[in-house]
């Protein structure tokens, strides 16, 4: 019988769109092993799960993050109409036990061992010694993750639903000369969000990556910025993440490219409070897409020990 440390487990980050699966031990992911998948080939997790893991070794466990609400053992995909069951799946896939994880709870572990190659530091003065730290995710959807590294401890939440703090709702009203645009954190801070605030401020519907390169592309962007640039002030406030701010999702990327990273920025970096404390606070760019898988390892690799 093989000892814990050479157990083999599946590893899964499953997204609305795609899915990345890779197989994971004692030391983490092995990178020679993951591949991507497209949701549209497959009827369900379980049915893709199986088209990976047919001819691999036999597998322990399983970690699967999810972009959507996960909570006692079941989830569901925000944008597909996909259902996970971990006893379910453990059956269906002949694993020992299956953990489900929100995909932002995964990044939040993530970030505890991603190496500095993953990362594009953006402002701030990095720090190993702070203990919280924080995973914002604008894509497809908005959420957020809050980490206690001393302990591993990650703190899941569904910001995306919470609605918008007065300083951005300020923000978008000021640009759009209406109220009340945009209801939730999510509706605002995502890719849909963007398209949405384009189309208002310009009539144009177009999908979210078609955005910048259009007409008035470049101030929808700017608008979007300063938006989130008061919303991180608030968030910094509200959780006191001083070992750092970690962005991830496509429009992140977005966001934190050119000159509408200095505005996304900047509410930050001239915040004076607290000795200057949320000035210094710590600033990255998530670079590596398999890093929720990475999470994953981690999360099991805690649950075992």
């Amino acid at each position: 019988m093989r000892d814990n440390a050479s157990l083999l487990h599946l590893v899964a980050d499953v997204g609305g769109t795609n899915c990345r699966l890779a197989l994971a031990d004692s030391d983490g992911v092995r990178a020679d092993t993951v591949r991507r998948f497209r949701n549209d080939d497959y009827a369900g997790f379980a049915e893709l799960a199986h088209s990976y893991i047919a001819d691999q070794p036999s597998l322990a466990s399983a970690a699967v993050a999810i972009a959507g609400p996960v909570g006692k053992g079941e989830g569901r995909l925000t944008n597909r109409d996909w259902h996970f069951d971990a006893k379910g799946l453990a059956e269906t896939l002949s694993l020992n036990h299956v953990n489900l994880l929100n995909d932002l709870e995964a990044l939040g572990h993530a970030i505890c061992v991603l190496p500095d190659a993953s990362l594009a530091h953006l402002s701030g003065t990095p720090t190993l010694d702070e203990p919280q730290a924080m995973v914002v995710g604008l894509g497809t959807g908005f959420n957020v993750a809050l980490t206690h590294r001393p302990s591993g401890v990650v703190f899941s939440a569904e910001m995306g639903h919470a609605r918008l703090p007065h300083a951005v709702e300020t923000i978008v009203a000021d640009a759009l000369g209406k109220e009340q645009a945009f209801e939730t954190v999510e509706h605002l801070f995502s890719g849909g969000g963007l398209a949405r605030l384009h189309s208002i401020r310009t009539g144009q519907t177009l999908a979210p990556q078609d955005v910048e390169a259009s007409d008035g592309g470049p101030e929808t962007l700017a608008i979007a910025a300063r938006a989130l640039g008061a919303l991180v002030r608030e968030v910094a406030y509200l959780y006191l993440p001083e070992g750092g701010i970690y962005f991830n999702g496509s429009f992140a990327r977005t966001l934190f490219s050119g000159d509408t990273s200095v505005l996304a920025l900047a509410p930050l970096l001239s915040e004076t409070g607290f000795d200057g404390r949320m000035a210094r606070i710590p600033t990255y760019l998530l670079t590596d897409d398999a890093s929720a898988l990475q999470g994953c390892a981690r999360y099991l690799s805690m649950t075992r020990s």
